[in-house]
């Protein structure tokens, strides 16, 4: 089976009712605030961020309020509710396009067309980068796809939170979301569940062990 070997577990997405919300919860879990990122302009979101070891990081993700009037997100589901959720994973790709040719010639259906998307930080700088979804869709075992284009993943330079020790998913079709993490040729172990959901175990920089859900 094709694989593309320059692919990695890129980010978390851990979605909530607001930026304050998700920074406090994450602050309590791991031991540090996620720094804030920026807007995701016409995406209707806004986010903040903590490093979880190169070249991973967690995304804190919610709405924008000065985006009003932007469409619903992917990313936050409509029964988000009060607290926070970890609803998606990214696989960073060193060639997007490859990937995805990768996954449409393995029989995947439904892999998009890379698009472009950038946020300006607080510092000023400009980030900007491709991505896809696959089945129009990101939750359990199915990531997005995505790939920098200047090398300027917060991995790198977000405060750090710690280390993504193991990320599991579960998934309604196991065997299928078992086919795409292999050809994806990331490490993300899949389990069958009723509904699709995400659980990621993170070794705080104190040494503790936690659970992300």
């Amino acid at each position: 089976m094709l694989r593309r070997m320059g692919n990695w577990i890129d980010h978390l997405v851990l979605a909530a009712p607001s930026l304050d919300v998700g920074r406090a919860a994450v602050a309590d879990l791991l031991g540090v605030e996620p720094v804030l990122g920026g807007a995701h302009p016409g995406a209707g979101t806004h986010n903040a961020l903590l490093s979880l070891g190169a070249p991973t990081y967690l995304e804190v993700i919610a709405r924008d309020p000065a985006q009003a009037d932007a469409p619903p997100s992917l990313l936050i589901p409509d029964d988000l509710g009060d607290e926070p959720r970890l609803v998606a994973f990214a696989v960073g790709c060193d060639d997007v396009d490859a990937t995805v040719a990768d996954l449409r010639a393995a029989g995947l259906a439904g892999v998009g067309d890379p698009y472009g998307m950038s946020r300006q930080r607080p510092d000023g700088v400009l980030l900007s980068w491709r991505l896809t979804f696959i089945g129009g869709r990101a939750g359990g075992a199915t990531p997005f796809l995505l790939s920098w284009d200047s090398g300027g993943s917060p991995a790198y330079d977000a405060p750090a939170g710690g280390r993504l020790v193991e990320l599991r998913a579960g998934d309604a079709d196991a065997p299928a979301a078992s086919v795409l993490i292999d050809v994806l040729g990331v490490d993300v172990s899949v389990e069958s569940s009723a509904m699709p959901g995400l659980e990621a175990t993170i070794m705080t920089s104190s040494g503790a062990e936690v659970i992300l859900t």
